[in-house]
């Protein structure tokens, strides 16, 4: 079969072109190696506050051997999911962020996009987890962004994405405005996109908990992970949520086997263990109590900011420039404290409690320094 024929079977003669598979994917936290490579043996000892995954995760238990050797089977994980999210996924994947490579080449093939919504528009928040963007405009989507979620009630869209609750803005949908931008899209033939990765620390904010009981629509999909609040981002499983139409599609691009079986299995066990994420929110509370009481106006000091969005599992600082905050980024490796530097934001991950005593003694060091008075 030729290019030509492909395009054509595969619904991308609706597009503008074929999809881009040589743009520059975006910068993500968590790259610590990274910066040990770059700078050497210094950066070994850094504090890495640059995810925000719980950095008091839940403990992994010794693994069996065998599990290294069986195909991975999902039932299980499947019955365990279900009880901790109160609804069966339609499908778990290798992280959230496999399911959202899968969605704009599931939608494009199952010739799912209204011919109407010219450009095939995707609104995604101006300020968040960038590879939403990129998956879709490597598929030849026209991305917008927007500030305002209510503003995309009087839109046309293909896909509007949102992030619940933002990162690393740390912005919140209610429940009226999603479930208005439900029934927008489903009068628009147009599909939705709810991304629940930080939920888990706030699950009282969930669309799932929200709708529990009811068929969700098929303009909708909610994507679930565990790396976190359970801490578990090196697993990479994550769940999607959607009506049953799009649950044989979904499974077959994410193929027959996304996942491992030690992580199918280390995931179950975490989902049935109700004592540790009891323990865990009441955690969260103490270390983030901790963190404003002692840490939390040192950074406001660094940062010339109280501009600032706040997570059970980030802190983000919006800063006055790119540069200014590129600057304060540097100086935090001067005294081994790495962070996620933004375009003139910097998220810090919500530090475990003993480590709260570094970080302390490191941001004093840093404030005696002449670059840190020059900060404060």
């Amino acid at each position: 079969m030729g290019i030509g024929n492909m395009s054509v079977g595969l619904g991308f003669s609706k597009l503008e072109n074929l999809p881009n598979l040589e743009s520059l994917p975006p910068k993500h936290g968590g790259d610590l190696a990274y910066w040990q490579r770059r700078v050497g043996n210094e950066a070994l000892n850094w504090l890495d506050l640059s995810s925000a995954c719980n950095r008091e995760p839940w403990p992994i238990p010794e693994i069996a051997p065998e599990l290294w050797m069986d195909l991975p089977d999902q039932a299980n994980l499947l019955e365990e999911a279900e009880r901790y999210f109160g609804r069966r996924p339609n499908a778990i994947g290798a992280g959230s962020q496999h399911i959202i490579e899968a969605l704009p080449p599931m939608l494009i093939a199952t010739n799912a996009l209204t011919p109407n919504l010219t450009k095939h528009t995707v609104f995604v928040p101006r300020i968040g987890y960038q590879e939403h963007a990129f998956a879709w405009k490597k598929w030849g989507f026209e991305i917008t962004y927007y500030d305002a979620l209510e503003d995309l009630l009087d839109q046309k869209w293909a896909v509007a994405v949102v992030i619940q609750p933002n990162n690393p803005t740390g912005e919140v949908a209610s429940a009226e405005v999603l479930s208005l931008l439900i029934a927008h899209a489903e009068q628009l033939g147009a599909n939705i996109v709810v991304d629940e990765a930080f939920v888990d620390a706030c699950p009282e904010l969930s669309l799932l908990d929200t709708l529990k009981g009811e068929l969700l629509s098929e303009s909708l999909f909610v994507l679930r992970s565990v790396g976190k609040f359970f801490g578990l981002a090196g697993a990479r499983v994550g769940f999607a949520f959607c009506a049953d139409k799009w649950q044989t599609p979904l499974k077959n691009l994410l193929g027959p086997w996304p996942v491992a079986t030690p992580s199918l299995h280390l995931v179950a066990l975490a989902f049935a263990d109700k004592d540790w994420q009891s323990s865990a929110l009441q955690r969260l509370k103490v270390r983030q109590a901790a963190f404003e009481e002692r840490v939390m106006p040192k950074f406001n000091t660094i940062f010339d900011s109280q501009d600032r969005a706040s997570n059970p599992l980030f802190v983000t600082w919006f800063l006055e420039s790119e540069a200014h905050a590129k600057q304060v980024f540097d100086m935090l490796h001067q005294v081994g404290v790495h962070t996620r530097l933004g375009e003139g934001w910097i998220r810090v991950a919500l530090p475990a409690l003993n480590e709260m005593d570094a970080l302390n003694s490191a941001l004093i060091r840093l404030l005696k320094t002449a670059g840190g008075r020059e900060l404060a």
